[in-house]
């Protein structure tokens, strides 16, 4: 069957060179004023070089009021027009069409940013707790024009098209969604009414950039875990609606906290938002984008099946900018796996990190000081440790030409990965893995298993250059009693190097140890999870932590934080609970998930002993998979 996604196509008058479209993802890259940076344009550069036909530049503010993010791109202002349109030329020279989605936040905007009160069809609170005034009907009429003068700017910029936001609870969407807009007045009760304001600025747009001139709008095909949230049905009629108005295609997601995007396993099918966009593609002529965790396959699959005309990856590209010519090409096994843990989408909502940062892509908002360069010198390079720091080292050391050797004490590559692709919708973690595997193979590393290393072996190698990413030990907490239970490592569990009672308690509520606990309730066990601290899950993200630890719950696990440890027996845990009472756990089996220490005994021995010597990884400090690539890739590019 001949791939459908190469084929050329177009939105309006726009050729696009093949079906694959970069979503709008907001990145903060931006200057605190809004203004274009050069971490913005070498962000969209890479994408565009990396083969996709259309890039959706995020979400852009029309007004101040409207800002929901800080570092968030300004559009609100002629002066913001020349570095926006170097922006579109960076994309445009690779051959990919720049479009910029056009964004007011309404009640999702956010007064510590934008230093103004927030707005909305209605006065309901934001996610910030803020409740929103309600718009007057001239003030309506201003943000539509507002809408039209930023899609002036657009095309003055240079751009080929815009996006009106109308999706994931932004003010169009406001206006849009029963749950959100409680107006009498023209712009609520019915949905032609509510569907009013995207309907005039989709016309006031069109009036200013002519009628020739790509528009369209996101909107979504359904909303989850709401009251009278949108309907398909609904989504479908004010897809009718805009393309009577002019838009040009439909771009189709979903929202709602309830969202499936969210809530599923990490090898999601988008079958969900694919009907979506299938439902809502029935219902205008012309074309549509589907979104939401596409794969390369599923993209495929979603064209071959006419469900959509585009299909929109975002994460992936994060992770691969090169995804869509690895694709063309043929080499699938090189693209470089995004994992959907949605850290990037939790680095939003953090006051410590000024834009997304990847878990697996080190070089993401940092493509021009993390280019792979040829080394001056090559050196003879020792990696001791094959997880993920250890096999990002070897990869970028051999690719700028050094002769590296890699030493694994385990059976296998992997490391941490082994085990963190264990656990409920973890699965998606061993393509990871897989990926950094084939690319040292494909480099020529020497990889060496079951190689416990000691100074003495590393010194008789007589390496330039040793990266140790020997990882940790885990931590056995000090709790009376505890040799006298059966007690298990939660790495032995997932793995199935021991056996575990009916009943088991595991120490630790970090996400080892809930992962773990889930990983056990799925086999029947009665689980128990316990902490000193005072919250469950700490470490988990924003995006995530609520549906995981909601799903612990409905699984049957007890969650219990804030306790004192009191003593083990070989019957049961006893524990003080925060308010005090004196509580007895039976357990069959202690597993322990209580955290873990690094190992730097081999790194004290070599130090000194090797010109060049480099610590990275869970050695350094036991963190997440972002810090072991990062450190990895960092000491590649040292060597």
């Amino acid at each position: 069957m001949e791939s459908r996604l190469w084929e050329p196509f177009r939105i309006g008058q726009m050729e696009l060179r093949n079906r694959i479209v970069m979503p709008p993802v907001t990145t903060q890259y931006a200057s605190e004023e809004g203004y274009v940076t050069e971490r913005t344009r070498n962000h969209y550069g890479a994408r565009a070089r990396g083969g996709a036909a259309l890039l959706i530049v995020e979400a852009s503010y029309v007004h101040l009021r409207g800002q929901g993010f800080g570092y968030q791109l300004n559009i609100s202002d002629d002066k913001f027009i020349p570095g926006l349109g170097e922006l579109a030329q960076d994309i445009q020279r690779h051959g990919a069409r720049a479009a910029i989605q056009l964004y007011h936040g309404g009640r999702e905007a956010k007064l510590r940013v934008s230093g103004m009160r927030t707005v909305a069809p209605s006065p309901l609170a934001g996610s910030s707790g803020e409740v929103a005034e309600e718009l007057t009907v001239d003030e309506i009429r201003e943000i539509v024009d507002f809408f039209a003068e930023a899609a002036g700017r657009a095309k003055k910029a240079g751009f080929d098209g815009v996006e009106i936001h109308g999706a994931h609870g932004y003010l169009v969407d406001q206006f849009l969604s029963r749950s959100s807009n409680k107006r009498r007045d023209a712009y609520g009760g019915d949905l032609r009414n509510r569907a009013r304001f995207l309907i005039e600025v989709i016309e006031a747009v069109k009036g200013v950039v002519g009628s020739g001139y790509p528009v369209w709008c996101r909107i979504n095909g359904k909303e989850y875990g709401f009251e009278h949230g949108t309907s398909l049905e609904e989504a479908k009629e004010i897809a009718r609606m805009a393309q009577e108005a002019g838009a040009d295609a439909i771009h189709v997601s979903a929202g709602g906290p309830k969202n499936p995007v969210s809530l599923t396993s990490s090898t999601f099918i988008p079958a969900v938002i694919a009907d979506l966009a299938e439902g809502v593609k029935k219902a205008v002529t012309v074309p549509v984008i589907a979104v939401g965790r596409i794969t390369p396959e599923a993209g495929e699959r979603i064209l071959a099946e006419g469900k959509a005309d585009f299909v929109a990856i975002g994460k992936g590209l994060l992770a691969d900018p090169e995804l869509p010519n690895k694709m063309a090409s043929g080499k699938l096994e090189d693209v470089r796996p995004c994992i959907f843990c949605m850290a990037c989408r939790d680095d939003l909502y953090s006051s410590d990190v000024v834009g997304i940062r990847c878990q697996v892509n080190a070089a993401l908002g940092r493509e021009a000081e993390c280019r792979i360069v040829p080394a001056k010198q090559l050196r003879k390079v020792l990696v001791v440790g094959g997880g993920p720091a250890g096999m990002e080292a070897a990869r970028v050391a051999s690719l700028r030409g050094h002769k590296v050797t890699l030493w694994e004490k385990g059976p296998r590559l992997g490391g941490q990965l082994i085990q963190a692709a264990i656990p409920p919708h973890k699965d998606r973690i061993g393509a990871l893995t897989a990926y950094l595997q084939t690319q040292l193979k494909k480099l020529n590393v020497k990889m060496e298993l079951g190689k416990e290393v000691t100074t003495a072996m590393i010194e008789r190698f007589e390496p330039e250059t040793v990266v140790l990413a020997v990882g940790a030990r885990p931590l056995i907490p000090d709790i009376p009693g505890l040799d006298k239970a059966h007690v298990a490592q939660a790495g032995d569990v997932l793995e199935g190097r021991v056996e575990v009672g009916n009943k088991v308690v595991v120490i630790g509520g970090e996400l080892v140890g809930c992962e773990t606990a889930e990983f056990l309730a799925d086999k029947g066990k009665k689980v128990t999870v316990t902490r000193r601290g005072p919250e469950m899950a700490l470490g988990v993200g924003h995006s995530l932590k609520t549906f995981f630890l909601d799903r612990l719950l409905e699984k049957g696990v007890t969650l219990l934080a804030g306790i004192r440890y009191n003593e083990v027996t070989s019957e049961c845990l006893v524990v003080t609970t925060k308010e005090g009472e004196k509580k007895t756990i039976e357990a069959d089996t202690i597993v322990l998930a209580a955290g873990s220490v690094p190992d730097r005994n081999l790194y004290q021995e070599v130090k000194g002993k090797v010109s060049e010597t480099y610590l990275v990884g869970d050695c350094v400090e036991p963190r997440k998979i972002r810090e072991a690539i990062a450190e990895g890739y960092q000491a590649g590019l040292k060597i």
